[in-house]
């Protein structure tokens, strides 16, 4: 799987504000009321933002050397197995979340911006939104970690192969 392209995060940022935005736009002119984001979408934003790296964190200290893993290398020097389903899992949950975080960053910014401009600020509504689009900043950033922890380096195998196939 291919790791996420910060273009395709720049294109969801940019959508989820630009649709809020008019979608606001589109509700104030119908004159129904415009949404706001609750504050419990800011704070699962968050959470789930360091609960990524908190899954992704075993399969790092399994996939790279330190001092203690190599203490724990068995007789024949490999390192400790992997769960493929778990990495696997682990992986698909951070491309997701920095997906939706990139996506509900702009909602956030969307919102934040079109009550900014309005003549009566309320500040209220603005607040949440900016902690709505912070909570989708930080899962962006906990998402990009852990499918970061989650690649596994080359083994010396897979260089000697790799220099093998080359000469």
């Amino acid at each position: 799987m291919s790791p996420t392209r910060p273009g395709i995060l720049a294109v969801l940022f940019t959508a989820g504000a630009a649709v809020m935005f008019v979608a606001e736009m589109a509700l104030v002119r119908m004159g129904e009321p415009v949404f706001t984001p609750p504050i419990s979408l800011a704070v699962t934003l968050i959470l789930i933002g360091g609960l990524l790296p908190a899954l992704a964190w075993p399969i790092r200290q399994a996939t790279h050397d330190s001092d203690q893993q190599t203490r724990q290398r068995d007789h024949s020097g490999r390192r400790p197995a992997v769960n493929p389903f778990y990495a696997m899992r682990v992986l698909l949950l951070a491309k997701a979340g920095s997906l939706t975080g990139a996506l509900l960053t702009g909602v956030g910014v969307g919102v934040a911006v079109f009550f900014l401009g309005r003549m009566v600020v309320v500040w209220d509504s603005v607040i949440v939104a900016a902690v709505t689009g912070l909570g989708g900043v930080l899962l962006v950033v906990g998402s990009l970690l852990a499918e970061r922890w989650c690649q596994i380096p080359p083994s010396d195998d897979d260089n000697s192969a790799v220099e093998g196939e080359l000469a």
